[in-house]
């Protein structure tokens, strides 16, 4: 009687030992069907004000870094230098500033870009701009924008803007 019960639990193991195999199986072969292989979607970054403030908060070593991105983002706002873009129209009403002093209280470099028109519903993101004109770059680009960032809990920091009085 044993021998028969031992028997009966191994067939059941190689029978839950197959359906496991062959669910695992059916799960990585529907997987490889049903993935996309595009490219993460690019990041955007949309003001809904007239004017817009953007600071980031940026780690005292990494500020040189930091603006050398900048430099890269200013000439691929400037890329076409042939016909008006829109990545044109905002780079003339993008300004970027630095503060004097650390206002957060955690040891950050403030920069502050000031968009003013905010052109609507065009795209403000860094990387994405930078992506248009540099995509063999971007990587580099990307992780040396990404980690100049502070380690803080708030890292960039979008206002809008609307005008309240003009003296």
């Amino acid at each position: 009687m044993r021998s028969f019960l031992q028997q009966r639990l191994a067939r059941r193991q190689v029978w839950m030992g197959f359906a496991f195999v062959a669910t695992l199986a059916f799960g990585v072969i529907l997987g490889t069907l049903l993935t996309s292989n595009q490219a993460e979607a690019q990041p955007t970054t949309t003001f809904t004000g007239s004017t817009a403030l953007m600071f980031h908060f940026v780690k005292p070593a990494s500020a040189s870094d930091y603006e050398g991105v900048l430099q890269k983002l200013s000439a691929a706002l400037q890329a076409s230098p042939n016909e008006e873009t829109d990545r044109q129209a905002q780079a003339r009403g993008w300004k970027v500033y630095r503060a004097g002093a650390d206002f957060t209280g955690q040891g950050a470099i403030p920069f502050m870009w000031l968009i003013d028109p905010v052109i609507p519903g065009a795209n403000y993101a860094a990387s994405t701009i930078m992506n248009e004109a540099f995509p063999d770059e971007i990587e580099a680009l990307f992780e040396t924008y990404n980690s100049s960032f502070t380690d803080g809990a708030v890292k960039q920091l979008p206002v809008n803007l609307e005008l309240v009085a003009d003296f």
